[in-house]
């Protein structure tokens, strides 16, 4: 065969995964010679000059052979006319190219052979050294500052090698071959552990560090613990009075769930439902956390109940990083609370000064790295329905892959700023868009900066320039804080705002998720707790006909009046007696809240529940009034009825009396209860009575055979039905064949299942969410489809 020169162009996330190492050990065993070079975001080159039948091997084993986690975009080859006699092999240093995507990958959970290592005695260097890495696992994203992906450009720039790690970079056939972000315990970063007044407890031996910090977890102590992309609080999880002292400590936090880390599946695995899909992504180089749906013998486990109180699952992750797997082995195999080291709404400290300051009042101790985090990521949650899964927080081993869109785009950039709760940021490139780690909720000025913060270094990643924004994309609610920015970036920028509906943001995921058709239509049903709607009221339970262009409401729930405004939220027997005072005479609802000792449950009692009936009378059934908006969400509607039967009396954190009602009703046994909901029609938009569904809940209250955690389980399927039958209805009426369910209420198992299965039923295609999450971290993504299409029906 003849010898030929070969010009090779790889993009996808080919850096940071061991993929020029990975190359240049095939070229070797194929006798190519030549050159690899990085060239940033617009991914690797190779010329290859030798035998053409070996380079067609070549170019064959990249796709079979590649490292599991990069990920081949696009391999294009042209052969090179050239005179020039290459006569060796070797690894150029990287440019700064610039292409539509990012090559670099999330941060990699240790690998296997990293943790043989550290657990050798016989590899001093290694040997319990809890940064070990190659070239296929360690940090990544948390770690660069700029691309393309070298050392010099991440925070290990200020550790230089040892003459022996040096010595490993070079050498081609070994593990960490070109690895940017390892190290070893002469040259690498260290654990210190300090006292909660900074003073140093151990330093010097990492066996120290690890038993002085067993034994006081073991005894009970809260341990600050700094890791990949923040700081973690970690306790044991079987006893209640350190649980009880961590929810005091941190305030706000008396009942939101705490995520536990277990050293093995294995030890949980007979208290908890764990499926294939489950453990698969337990398992996998991203190490999110999973929610794992307890067993009726959960309490055999030891877990304290108040890990999370009411619920019916509990989120768990496995280790992820060499100090994870160390501490449990001096430890010992139980479950450990890893929280988020943050105040309540604050984002996590990841400066070591910060960290000390933000939980000296709740950690007893801190056990804290000197390697700069250079991006904040907290983990990864998730929940599988019917193997697949629903993500609730797409941040640490997620970010920055991007969301595909399903048709071609030739914009060179554009940013969304998302909601005001539970926020991420987006930036579109061309036909990518990139969602940032989860930010958190903007109402607080710190978590505002790290949005701004975020979207900037994303932007700075994928080098997009000023001048290539053209336009922004933000929600339609005037009052939120991300709206407010959006108009500045809008106006620093000099390109066009567009706001997107809230509801039609949710359903616009969807459709570039599920690959729709630019020219398709669907049939939306948006769930969740608040968004602005058109009219003016808030909307939280729609049903949309939703091109890319445009949406038209045909569905909603009934409005509710919410005396008091957003009190309701956090109160939700305001919100019930909002309901029961619209259906009955004062007189008659009065009675009713006296039944259910509704006063009780109101911050100021008896005076409380009088100004709120007098706020209602003197609206005289003339709605939305002064402080009494109407509301279609169906997250009000599932906060009543967790009220009505004794789920939840006060919101400690958000979705808290949906996820207990769903708690509640992992009990039940819905076929015991005969629950319909009806319909109204009002110029060809269909009305779900929500008014009858909350009468008819009390009248079965009355009838003492009847189960809460039946009317509970029945509530669900109920509410889902009414859903699937409009949606479906409309879909036959207007000849569309999908439809689609996201929003924040698509979480709940038994409600999305209902929808799925009778859509499925009648022949239609149901749409659901994989790669975005279905809630409000989603909201991003959609503003920025939903403003493309505006931006180009405007030019």
């Amino acid at each position: 065969m003849s010898s030929k020169t070969v010009e090779i162009n790889i993009t996808g996330i080919v850096q940071g995964v061991g993929f020029r190492p990975f190359l240049y050990n095939l070229a070797r065993k194929k006798s190519l010679n030549g050159y690899i070079l990085n060239r940033g975001n617009a991914g690797v080159r190779l010329i290859l000059q030798g035998n053409s039948n070996n380079i067609q091997k070549f170019i064959y084993d990249i796709k079979e052979q590649k490292p599991d986690i990069s990920y081949i975009e696009k391999i294009t080859t042209q052969e090179l006319d050239t005179k020039k006699i290459f006569k060796d092999l070797s690894i150029r240093k990287s440019e700064q190219g610039r292409g539509i995507s990012l090559t670099l990958p999330p941060d990699v959970a240790i690998c296997r052979e990293c943790l043989n290592n550290m657990r050798n005695a016989d590899l001093q260097r290694y040997y319990q050294y809890p940064f070990i890495a190659c070239a296929q696992c360690g940090p990544r994203f948390t770690t660069v500052t700029s691309l393309p992906y070298d050392r010099e450009r991440s925070t290990m720039i200020n550790f230089p090698f040892c003459e022996f790690c040096l010595e490993e970079y070079r050498a081609f056939n070994n593990r960490r071959f070109h690895a940017q972000t390892f190290a070893c315990s002469i040259c690498g970063p260290n654990y210190i552990l300090y006292d909660k007044s900074k003073e140093i407890l151990e330093k010097d031996s990492i066996s120290e560090v690890l038993k002085k910090t067993a034994k006081r977890i073991n005894t009970g102590e809260i341990a600050a613990v700094k890791g990949i992309g923040g700081v973690h609080l970690v306790c044991l999880a079987e006893n209640d009075n350190i649980i009880l002292k961590l929810r005091k400590r941190k305030r706000k936090r008396r009942y939101k769930p705490f995520a536990l880390m277990v050293p093995e599946l294995k030890i949980i695995e007979n208290y908890f439902n764990i499926n294939d899909k489950e453990r698969e992504l337990l398992e996998s180089f991203r190490r999110p956390i999973v929610l794992l749906e307890k067993k009726p013998n959960f309490k055999s486990s030891g877990i304290s109940e108040l890990v999370a109180p009411g619920l019916n699952n509990i989120g768990f992750m496995l280790p992820y990083t060499g100090i994870h797997y160390l501490l449990f082995d001096y430890i010992g195999k139980k479950p450990l609370i890893y929280t988020s080291g943050n105040k309540s709404n604050i984002p996590m400290g990841i400066e070591n000064d910060k960290i000390f300051t933000q939980l000296n009042k709740i950690a007893d101790f801190f056990l804290l790295h000197d390697r700069k985090i250079y991006q904040r990521a907290d983990d990864s949650v998730l929940r599988v329905h019917d193997y697949k899964p629903k993500l609730i927080r797409r941040s640490r081993g997620y970010v920055p892959e991007y969301i595909p869109l399903p048709f071609e785009v030739e914009i060179p950039g554009a940013l969304a700023t998302g909601p005001e709760l539970n926020v991420t940021g987006a930036i579109l490139r061309r036909n990518r868009i990139f969602p940032t780690q989860h930010i958190g909720n903007t109402t607080n000025l710190e978590t505002f900066e790290f949005l701004q913060d975020a979207l900037f270094h994303m932007k700075k990643l994928l080098q997009i320039q000023d001048s290539e924004i053209k336009f922004i994309a933000c929600d339609a609610h005037p009052g939120f804080i991300t709206s407010q920015y959006g108009r500045e970036l809008s106006e620093r920028f000099s390109v066009p705002l567009y706001l997107i509906q809230h509801h039609y943001s949710h359903i616009l995921g969807l459709m570039a998720e599920n690959n729709i058709k630019e020219d398709e239509e669907i049939i939306g049903i948006s769930t969740d707790g608040v968004g602005f709607g058109d009219d003016g009221n808030t909307w939280g339970g729609e049903i949309l006909r939703c091109s890319y262009k445009d949406y038209t409401r045909v569905g909603h729930l009934e409005y509710q009046p919410m005396v008091g405004g957003d009190r309701c939220t956090k109160y939700p027997a305001r919100m019930l007696a909002s309901i029961i005072l619209k259906n009955f005479s004062v007189e008659k609802s009065m009675k009713i809240f006296k039944q259910l000792n509704l006063e009780e449950d109101l911050e100021y009692e008896k005076i409380e529940l009088e100004t709120l009936v007098s706020q209602f009378t003197k609206a005289s059934f003339s709605f939305p009034a002064e402080n009494i908006p109407l509301s279609s969400s169906t997250g009000r509607i599932f906060d009543s009825v967790s009220y009505l039967l004794g789920a939840c009396s006060f919101k400690t954190y958000r979705g808290e009396p949906a996820m207990r009602l769903e708690g509640l009703a992992s009990k039940g046994k819905p076929s015991k209860i005969n629950l319909s909901v009806s319909y109204d029609e009002n110029d060809g938009v269909t009305i779900i009575n929500t008014s009858k569904l909350i009468i008819d809940i009390l009248n079965l209250l009355k009838i003492k055979n009847y189960k809460r955690e039946d009317i509970a389980s029945k509530f669900q399927i109920a509410i889902g039905k009414s859903y699937a039958k409009v949606a479906i209805k409309k879909a036959k009426i207007l000849g569309i064949k999908k439809i689609g369910l996201s929003g924040g209420v698509a979480y709940n198992y038994s409600f999305s299942q209902t929808i799925k299965n009778l859509v499925l039923k009648n022949d239609l295609q149901f749409l659901e969410h994989t790669d975005i999450p279905p809630g409000d971290a989603g909201i991003s993504t959609g503003q920025l489809i939903g403003g493309l299409f505006k931006y180009l029906n405007d030019n």
